[in-house]
């Protein structure tokens, strides 16, 4: 029962997304080990499921930067003042906030142990940024943009 209330975070700059993983006995009756057929009792096996906690839209994130700085009024392209850097600080400001809610997840949920997916470009750089303590039970973390794949194999990429 690896994954047994363990939480799984994937991300990226626009969308957080975390689950509790539970894990529970079950019975596959499908399948069996019993050489009779009168009495099949199927065989055993853990179920895995994923329970949405949490699920946070940054859609700043998505604005392009002429969004930014127009006036709303109708700038025309026209930017009011040059925007050095603004990619930059915008992304650096997502993964702060970003950070700051992954740090209050894990110490809302307080799991034994979680396991994070975040795009490779910006992986190390929210890594590093989480608190010492938010780092101690990361169990695994991955490089990937897990953010549109498919639920049920998720903790694939983990295993």
């Amino acid at each position: 029962m690896k994954f047994n209330q363990a939480i799984l975070v994937i991300g990226n700059l626009s969308r957080l997304t975390a689950y509790r993983v539970t894990q529970a006995p079950a019975i596959d009756r499908h399948e069996t080990n019993q050489t009779s057929h009168t009495r099949n009792q199927g065989t055993p096996k853990t179920t895995t499921q994923l329970h949405l906690i949490k699920e946070i839209d940054y859609s700043e994130a998505r604005q392009k930067t002429s969004e930014l700085l127009s006036d709303q009024a109708g700038n025309f392209n026209n930017a009011s003042g040059e925007n050095h850097n603004l990619e930059t600080e915008m992304s650096k400001r997502g993964l702060n906030k970003i950070s700051e809610d992954i740090k209050e997840l894990i110490n809302s949920e307080s799991p034994d142990s979680w396991y994070l997916a975040f795009p490779k470009q910006t992986h190390q750089q929210l890594v590093s940024s989480l608190l010492p303590l938010t780092q101690s039970t990361l169990k695994k973390s991955l490089p990937l943009d897990l953010t549109k794949t498919d639920k049920e194999k998720l903790l694939t990429h983990f295993d």
